[in-house]
C-alpha cells in the first residue's frame, strides 16, 4: 500500500466541488493514466452529486467521508455517508441508449458507475451506507513524494524521516472540507490526528463555545484515548481546509512510540497542552467565582429593591380601602416601582412609575426616584395644585446629576377617602383603568404630560374624576400591554380590558392575579422582555366604610 487519502465534509453544494478537486489531485499525485483518472472522477462526482441532491434530508447533519486506498495494481474508493439506507448496486436505472440522440436526462449515472468500476460492494453498517469501488489500474501507480518536513514537527521533531516512513507504513492523509466536529466527548477513538495544515479546536466543556485549546500544525490529538483505551474526554472540531495525518492506534502504540525521541516529544506536547488546559480551567474558575459574586450581589440588590416597595398587606387595618401591588422584574432587578402613603388621615397619595431601561442602571435610578419622592414635604389638607407641584419638584431633582439622561414615566394620584374624589397627574405613563361604582372598566387617557426627569423646568397638568364607593383603579406599567408572545405579538390594551371584563366586580387581589395570568398565558413561554408592575386600589363600599 502506497498511501491512503481521506476527505471529510458535510453534505452541501461545496462537497461536490471539493470531492472533484480531491479526485483530480489523487490522479495527479499517483500519476494515474488518463483512463483511470477519468473513471475515478466520474464515479466520485456522480455519487457525490446524487448524495447532495437526494440525501440531504436524511443525513441529519452528519459528515460524509471518501477514502482512497492505492497500491501498485489497484485503486479502491470507499464512500461512507449517514443517509437513509440505499444500495446503488441494485438500483434499476435506465438502459444505455444506442445513440446520443436517445440519451435521456438523468437515470444513467449509477449504471455507468457499475460499468466503469471493476469491483463493487455495498453494506449498511452502524447506521451508515458504505459503498466500495475497486479499479484495476492500467499501469502501476507511483508513490507521491512524502509530506515535506513531517520528520521535523510535533512528535516527530528531531526524528529521522526514514524511521518515520518505516514506522507509519501506510501514510493516511485526511482533508476536511468544512468546519465540523471530528470527535465528540464519549466517542471511542482509534487514531491519532497530527495537524499538517489548518487548525483543530479542543473544547473541554461544550462544543463551539468561547473556550478552546488551539491545536496548530505539528501538534496532535487523540493520543491519550488511544494510549489508555478510554472514551474521548473533549470535543475536537476541525476548521475548513484542515489537513491531517491519521495514524491508527495499533501503529501508534507498537511502532511510532518505539521511535527514539517520539515518546519524549509526546510527553513535552502533552505537558504543554496540560498547561494550556490548566490556564483555561483557572481562568474559567476565576470567571465563575466573579460570576457567583456578581450573582450574590444581584440577589442582594433584588432583596434591597423589594424592601423599598410598600410592605404587604397594604393598609390591612383600614376599612376604607383595599390595595394590592406586585412588581416582577424582567431581570434580577428592575426599573418599575409603586408607592402609596397617607398625607393626612383622609388623603392617600399613590404612584406607579417605569424607569426607561432595564436591569441595574434602571434599578439605581428607581431608588433615587423613590428617595426623592418620599423626601417631598407631606402637607395636611393638600391644596388642589399639590400633585402638580410634587411632580414638578420631582422632575427638577431627577434632572440634576443625570449624565445618562435617564427618565421615568409615572401616574400619580391623590385620593380623598371621605369624598372619593381623585386628582391625578399622568407623566407619559400608560393610562390606568377605572371602574366607577359597579360600572365597567374604562381608560383615564387625559391629560397626558411629559415624562419625569427628561428636561428641567417642566410643568404638569392634573386631571380629576369623582369616584363612588366600590370604585376600583388598576394601574400598570407597559410590561403588561407590551408583553410579547412566541410570535412577537403584543398583549395590548384590548386584550387586557377583555381579561378584566371576565373578572368583573373582583377584589384588587383577584384583579392583580388576573393581569399577571393574562401576561403569562399570552406570552406562551416567551421570555419576559420588560418589568411588569400592577397596583389595584378599591374604595370601600358604604357598608364597609362605616364603623
Amino acid at each position: 500500500m502506497l498511501q491512503r487519502r481521506l476527505l471529510t465534509g458535510l453534505i452541501g453544494p461545496s462537497l461536490v466541488t471539493a470531492t472533484s478537486s480531491w479526485c483530480q489531485e489523487l490522479g495527479a499525485d499517483f500519476r494515474l493514466s488518463d483512463r483511470d483518472g477519468h473513471r475515478a472522477q466520474l464515479c466520485v462526482e456522480e455519487l457525490t452529486t446524487n448524495l447532495v441532491k437526494y440525501g440531504s434530508e436524511s443525513a441529519g447533519g452528519g459528515p460524509v467521508q471518501w477514502s482512497a486506498e492505492i497500491d501498485e495494481q489497484q485503486l479502491r474508493l470507499v464512500l461512507v455517508d449517514p443517509c437513509a439506507p440505499f444500495d446503488p448496486l441494485t438500483f434499476d436505472s435506465a438502459e444505455v441508449p444506442a445513440t446520443l440522440a436517445e440519451l435521456p436526462l438523468g437515470g444513467l449515472g449509477l449504471k455507468l458507475i457499475r460499468e466503469v468500476s471493476d469491483v463493487q460492494s455495498y453494506e449498511f453498517l452502524d447506521g451508515r451506507n458504505r459503498l466500495a469501488l475497486t479499479f484495476v489500474l492500467d499501469r502501476p501507480a507511483q508513490a507521491p513524494e512524502r509530506l515535506d518536513g513531517l520528520g521535523g514537527v510535533g512528535i516527530f521533531r528531531g526524528v529521522n524521516e526514514g524511521a518515520v516512513d518505516d514506522a507509519l507504513g501506510v501514510l493516511t492523509v485526511q482533508d476536511v472540507t468544512d468546519d465540523m466536529p471530528l470527535l465528540e466527548r464519549g466517542d471511542t477513538n482509534r487514531s491519532v490526528l497530527l495537524v499538517i495544515d489548518g487548525e483543530l479546536r479542543v473544547y473541554l466543556d461544550r462544543p463551539e463555545g468561547d473556550e478552546f485549546i488551539r491545536v496548530a500544525p505539528g501538534a496532535c490529538v487523540g493520543e491519550m484515548s488511544v494510549i489508555d483505551d478510554q472514551p474521548v474526554s473533549a470535543y475536537v472540531h476541525a476548521l475548513k481546509g484542515t489537513r491531517l495525518l491519521v495514524v491508527d492506534g495499533d501503529t501508534f502504540l507498537t511502532r511510532v512510540i518505539a521511535i527514539p525521541r517520539v515518546a519524549r516529544n509526546l510527553m513535552s506536547a502533552q505537558a504543554e497542552r496540560m498547561r494550556r488546559s490548566d490556564a483555561l480551567t483557572i481562568d474559567r474558575m476565576r470567571r465563575l467565582m466573579e460570576s457567583e459574586q456578581a450573582r450574590r450581589e444581584m440577589d442582594f440588590a433584588r432583596d434591597i429593591q423589594a424592601s423599598l416597595l410598600p410592605a404587604e398587606p397594604l393598609f390591612a387595618g383600614d376599612p376604607r380601602l383595599d390595595c394590592v401591588g406586585r412588581m416582577r422584574p424582567a431581570r434580577e432587578v428592575g426599573g418599575d416601582f409603586y408607592d402609596l402613603f397617607f398625607l393626612d388621615e383622609r388623603h392617600l397619595l399613590f404612584i406607579v412609575a417605569d424607569v426607561c431601561g432595564k436591569g441595574l442602571p434602571a434599578a439605581l435610578y428607581m431608588v433615587r426616584a423613590i428617595a426623592a419622592l418620599r423626601a417631598q414635604p407631606r402637607r395636611a389638607a393638600p391644596p388642589d395644585d399639590h400633585l402638580q407641584e410634587l411632580m414638578a419638584s420631582l422632575n427638577g431633582q431627577l434632572c440634576e446629576h443625570n449624565p445618562a439622561r435617564q427618565y421615568l414615566t409615572a401616574f400619580c394620584g391623590l385620593l380623598d377617602l371621605e369624598t372619593n374624589h381623585l386628582r391625578f397627574v399622568n407623566a407619559g405613563h400608560n393610562p390606568p383603568l377605572v371602574s366607577i361604582g359597579d360600572g365597567p372598566f374604562a381608560y383615564l387617557r387625559e391629560p397626558i404630560n411629559p415624562p419625569v426627569g427628561m428636561a428641567p423646568g417642566l410643568s404638569y397638568r392634573a386631571g380629576e374624576v369623582q369616584l363612588e364607593p366600590g370604585s376600583r383603579l388598576l394601574l400598570y406599567t407597559d410590561g403588561v400591554t407590551e408583553a410579547e408572545n412566541d410570535v412577537v405579538d403584543m398583549l395590548g390594551e384590548e386584550r387586557l380590558i377583555a381579561r378584566l371584563v371576565a373578572v368583573a366586580d373582583a377584589a384588587p387581589a383577584v384583579l392583580v392575579d388576573a393581569v399577571f395570568t393574562a401576561v403569562e398565558t399570552f406570552a406562551n413561554g416567551a421570555r419576559q422582555s420588560d418589568d411588569v408592575t400592577v397596583l389595584a386600589i378599591a374604595c370601600a363600599g358604604p357598608d364597609e366604610a362605616s364603623p
